[in-house]
């Protein structure tokens, strides 16, 4: 309880009665999958956590707002492929009454806002997060009301627990560039929110609900990284990227000026900022480094590593804030700039990917309050009778030990540090005050995940899919309509099925994994053969076989190369690896197939975070010299090669951006068809394959398509929804539009079906 000392009173009744002016009243403080669940105790892929990085997840995928679907003639949704529980984020917070929960954002098609009671760990709302595949913002505002950012189509979100009310605020930014809300922050009664790919910044006013634009922060900065906001003071800072820079908007304005030093202008962003009355801190990516700027002067007045994805605020005592590094927590004392190793640890392979404090018995203020009128009018009555019976002189105010006590927020004795530290929604709970730490596990709700990457069996008869972020490897069998569900496993940008394995180049690390259908998916299966970021790569774009499968061909996108992608070799006899780096300089190899004993790739002008200016290649070689490479000259300009394969005939197929081209030999011109003029991406979106019944069918952005091979007429089959594509023993494709698996029946096998049920 606070106290109001009789005193203080005594010496306001002092002053003359017309000189009191009345106090005015303080406002208010207001699934199930009928298949085979596989799910070992081990596998042989260790598991590697990849949600923190955002901008790496948006950069390649292709987001679409969803439409109600109309299923035309051929096409079948056989349903979700992957489920899994994976939360991308979380936070700690309080409602009025004190009681605190938890939040967590779990990954999924769509994701979903789960809610857990703090005090009995106990489930007590799930909450689908429509139009949104994940949600990286999260923040309360000062009645305990959480604020979450959607992706896909930019949708703001809300849930009071105070009245458990969830609510849908729709679209908060004009410009449809603006898929995704990277980040946003609750300040008074605004919520700022940044976006990619437009790179802007709204506010919204949680009480009008109107919607201030600041536009595009920078040109060619196509996303707003981090918000912190001090609405009191009328500052906003930003982190934007790539490259990153940081910078604020003072008082009165809406420019923005940058206060990043030279030294950190090769970063990407800053992933988290924090704001105390006197400091920013910026954590940095992709380098383990956070910096304390002096809020006055925007000079450095510190920079010190750490491993945690962000720092918690500033601690409830005002002194100082945690993070972690080397899975050990540290408190950082903003006066001292002491660093104290307080011995704790996390779980092995794990660092703090959110922070929050917990304020042992902290209540809000209650509906009562002191009626300071009638304590005055009885006071200045008193005063009134004194003077009537001729005492004039002002009395020495009385230091009694009488008290008057308002029934208002205690100052916080004591707290707690907690936090997730895995995407399983694993919390640890720290006491500063006893020096103990203890850990909270939860059973979270699996979300069906939005699948990425599919490949077809050797033969045909299943069908391989893989989640996007989240992971995991669905089955699904042709003949008999059954799926199995794999887990532990991280995701795949690319696979080929050959010999009863399945070679997987997988996300990050570009790993090269092996997985023998002949053996049991157990500890050691899938294999690990190679990690190519060892030689400054990324992710393992490009997988197909060579000489029936007694060699692997994998081509990679780098990240910290000084050049360009890899090329590689397995044995898959002697399983020995043969490696050329920089193969094309500055590109990345996307696609790659094999023609006899000639190996065919295409690049993508995207490496090492920059853009070669020079288009895309298309290059082969003699497996006998792979440094003796060739180019093809293509008849037009591209960014990426994205599919490559040989037709019955042997001639080559790909996709080069929106075009189709085949080529046959260096005596023969190059034919192609210009099927969209602009795509989307990076280093993936067409996808082609040969049917059985004359055509080229293909997927690219978002459409279905085929093409005569004789004449490259061009039909569109579907024009969305369609990602991936790969086909089955029949002939039949399978694509994939968000969490489901869809089949298409090409024409010529629904009319061999139609004559058979006559």
């Amino acid at each position: 309880m606070k106290k109001i000392y009789i005193p203080v009173m005594a010496a306001m009744l002092a002053t003359p009665l017309n000189s009191v002016a009345n106090a005015e009243e303080l406002p208010k403080t207001e699934t199930t999958l009928e298949e085979v669940i596989v799910e070992p105790v081990g596998t042989g892929e260790e598991v590697i956590e990849v949600e923190g990085n955002v901008e790496e997840w948006l950069e390649d995928a292709i987001e679409q707002e969803p439409e109600e679907e109309v299923i035309q003639e051929g096409y079948e949704n056989l349903g979700p492929m992957i489920f899994k529980s994976s939360a991308i984020s979380s936070k700690i917070a309080a409602n009025d009454k004190g009681e605190y929960f938890i939040y967590y954002i779990m990954h999924g098609a769509p994701a979903a806002l789960v809610v857990v009671d703090y005090q009995t760990k106990e489930t007590i709302h799930t909450f689908t997060l429509e139009d949104s595949k994940s949600a990286w913002g999260l923040d309360v505002d000062e009645n305990g009301k959480l604020w979450v950012g959607g992706s896909v189509s930019s949708v703001l979100y809300s849930y009071d627990p105070n009245t458990e009310v969830f609510e849908n605020h729709g679209a908060i930014f004009s410009n449809k560039s603006d898929t995704s809300i990277q980040d946003l922050i609750v300040s008074g009664n605004k919520v700022y929110a940044g976006s990619a790919y437009g790179g802007s910044l709204v506010a919204f006013d949680t009480e009008t609900k109107q919607i201030e634009e600041y536009g595009q922060i920078r040109k060619r900065k196509d996303f707003v990284k981090a918000i912190v906001a001090d609405e009191e003071r009328d500052e906003i800072y930003v982190s934007i990227g790539s490259n990153m820079d940081l910078l604020v908007k003072k008082p009165g304005t809406k420019n923005f000026t940058s206060f990043l030093p030279a030294k950190y202008m090769s970063e990407k962003y800053a992933q988290d900022l924090v704001l105390t009355d006197d400091y920013v801190v910026a954590r940095l990516y992709p380098s383990n480094v956070a910096v304390v700027f002096d809020r006055k002067t925007l000079k450095i007045v510190d920079e010190f590593e750490l491993n945690s994805k962000t720092v918690s605020t500033l601690s409830p005592d005002g002194k100082s804030l945690y993070y972690t590094k080397a899975q050990q927590l540290i408190r950082y004392d903003f006066d001292t700039k002491a660093h104290t190793e307080l011995g704790l640890y996390l779980p092995k392979g794990t660092e703090a990917i959110n922070l929050d404090f917990i304020v042992k018995g902290e209540k809000k203020a209650e509906d009562k309050k002191v009626d300071f009128e009638a304590l005055f009018e009885q006071a200045f009555r008193e005063k009134a009778l004194k003077e009537s019976q001729g005492t004039s002189a002002v009395e020495t105010p009385t230091t009694e030990d009488t008290v008057i006590e308002e029934p208002i927020v205690e100052e916080p004795t004591e707290f707690l540090l907690s936090g997730m530290v895995d995407n399983l929604g694993q919390l640890f709970e720290y006491n500063p005050q006893t020096g103990e730490i203890q850990y909270h596990q939860f059973e979270l709700p699996e979300q069906p995940v939005e699948l990425y990457t599919l490949a077809s069996s050797e033969d045909g008869k299943k069908i391989f899919a893989n989640g996007y972020m989240s992971g995991g490897l669905g089955v699904y069998d042709v003949a008999t309509g059954n799926k199995e569900l794999y887990r532990n496993i991280s995701q795949i940008e690319s696979m080929y099925h050959i010999n009863n394995k399945l070679y997987i180049g997988a996300y990050p690390l570009a790993r090269l994994l092996v997985y023998d259908r002949a053996l049991p998916w157990d500890n050691g299966n899938p294999k690990e053969i190679i990690r190519m970021n060892e030689y400054g790569q990324e992710r393992s774009t490009a997988v197909t076989p060579y000489n029936n499968g007694k060699e692997i061909v994998l081509g990679t996108l780098p990240d910290a190369s000084v050049g360009g992608g890899a090329l590689a070799f397995y044995n898959t006899e002697n399983e020995k690896m043969e490696i050329y780096e920089n193969y094309i300089y500055n590109q990345s190899i996307v696609s790659l197939v094999s023609r006899g004993t000639q190996v065919f790739g295409g690049t993508s002008i995207h490496a090492n975070q920059q853009v070669n200016p020079r288009g895309a290649r298309l290059f082969y070689f003699n497996r006998s010299n792979p440094e003796d490479k060739k180019y093809i000259h293509l008849p037009f300009d591209s960014s990426m090669i994205t599919s490559l394969i040989v037709d019955k005939d042997n001639n080559v197929w790909g996709m080069a951006d929106g075009t189709l081209f085949v080529y046959k030999d260096e005596w023969t011109d190059v034919r192609s068809v210009e099927l969209l003029e602009l795509i989307s991406g990076r280093f993936r979106n067409a996808q082609i394959v040969e049917g059985p019944d004359g055509f080229i069918y293909g997927s690219v952005e978002g459409k279905l398509f085929r093409v005569t091979k004789d004449t490259l007429k061009v039909e569109w089959l579907k024009d969305k929804g369609v990602y991936g594509l790969v086909k089955d023993v029949n002939g039949n494709l399978y694509y994939y539009d968000g969490s489901n698996l869809w089949k298409y029946t090409i024409e010529q096998n629904r009319e061999q079906q139609q004559k058979e049920q006559k």
